[in-house]
């Protein structure tokens, strides 16, 4: 299981690899950036501007016909999100951007207060790019939208009907995926510009005061990568399993609303593959292979999953499933840790196994 982007790369050989007095560290650290992280977030920005296309047709018609086109949307853009989602260094972490985008898990239902507190307003300034960036984090984002399109008796009624309240609700949908494509823009031009972090990499030099230099983003990315397993085991599935069955959670699912716990994951392991597979092709061929093996055995155990992973998790005759997913990812997050920091020689950041 490996994302291939489809549209071109620039790979990092075209631009000599950095400077002249770039170290190997800092050489994979571009290479990672050309050829998983500018690609993810180019598919993040055109899933995003589909998606308000989408929604501001929608809303041209004035909600008559279905919202298949909308879900659909939100589906592709999820997806695009599922492998951004592993990237925690860079311009994601600048304004918010990354618990702008998708603000989860949420302890404290505040996407819900949020999103009512949208819903209720009537005026209209409240929804302008300008405002609503401003806005509580948690209804900015994928996980409001989430909302509005797949939660309660009726989601596609109140999308459809005649009224005042369901034009708000259209137009609270609207700027939800302005917003969203607003967000993938901003960090691409700022990874892409000519002052943009992909550049600072190319010259070694640091940027906004996020790194000194490509050692240290080199071991942010690869503290990014064993952190992505991190996400998907204490943050995705423990939670939802409990220590035993009689305290499963199905509700601490991700986007299970719109039933998307496991393609999430998937999605998740598909971008660690390919983020570990640059980092990889630097170590020797049979530490390679160990890491292959590992991660077609996570990709079964993944797909093997049910749909419904939640309700998997509290079932007892399906609950092994789940278990078996979680132990095979964490199998993979540690052959990953102890292969290629030593390996390539550079050191995980603090707190990258934290929870072992």
């Amino acid at each position: 299981m490996r994302f291939r982007p489809t549209y071109p790369i620039v790979l990092a050989a075209d631009f000599g690899a950095g400077s002249p007095e770039a170290t190997q560290a800092g050489r994979i650290a571009l290479e990672v950036a050309d050829r998983f992280i500018v690609p993810a977030y180019r598919s993040l920005a055109e899933a995003t501007n589909t998606q308000a296309g989408a929604w501001a047709a929608f809303a041209e018609a004035d909600g008559e016909g279905g919202i298949a086109s909308l879900r659909a949307a939100y589906h592709d853009t999820c997806d695009a999100w599922a492998h951004a989602q592993i990237i925690r260094t860079g311009p994601i972490v600048l304004f918010l951007r990354y618990e702008r985008f998708a603000f989860w898990p949420d302890a404290r239902n505040g996407t819900q207060r949020a999103l009512d507190a949208l819903m209720a307003s009537d005026d209209p300034d409240d929804l302008l790019p300008e405002h609503l960036a401003t806005n509580a984090v948690a209804g900015q984002g994928l996980t409001a939208l989430e909302r509005i399109l797949f939660d309660g008796e009726g989601p596609v009624a109140a999308l459809t009907a005649s009224g005042d309240e369901a034009a708000r609700r259209i137009n609270v949908g609207l700027a939800l995926a302005r917003n969203l494509n607003g967000i993938a823009n901003e960090i691409l031009t700022d990874w892409i510009a000519d002052d943009g972090m992909r550049n600072a990499l190319v010259s070694g030099n640091g940027w906004n005061n996020l790194f000194a230099d490509g050692d240290e983003v080199a071991r942010l990315f690869l503290t990014d990568l064993v952190g992505a397993f991190q996400m998907m085991h204490d943050v995705k599935l423990l939670p939802v399993l409990g220590e035993t069955i009689d305290v499963a959670r199905p509700r601490l699912s991700e986007a299970w609303r719109s039933g998307r716990a496991k393609r999430d994951l998937v999605g998740n392991l598909e971008a660690s593959q390919a983020m570990s597979d640059v980092f990889a092709q630097h170590v020797g061929e049979a530490r390679r292979a160990v890491l292959d093996e590992s991660f077609d055995a996570a990709a079964m155990a993944l797909m093997t999953l049910p749909d419904d992973v939640g309700d998997a998790a509290a079932d007892p005759e399906r609950r092994g499933q789940v278990e078996a997913a979680r132990d095979a990812i964490k199998a993979t997050q540690l052959l990953v840790a102890e292969i290629l920091p030593a390996d390539l020689g550079i050191t995980l950041g603090f707190n990258a196994l934290d929870g072992d």
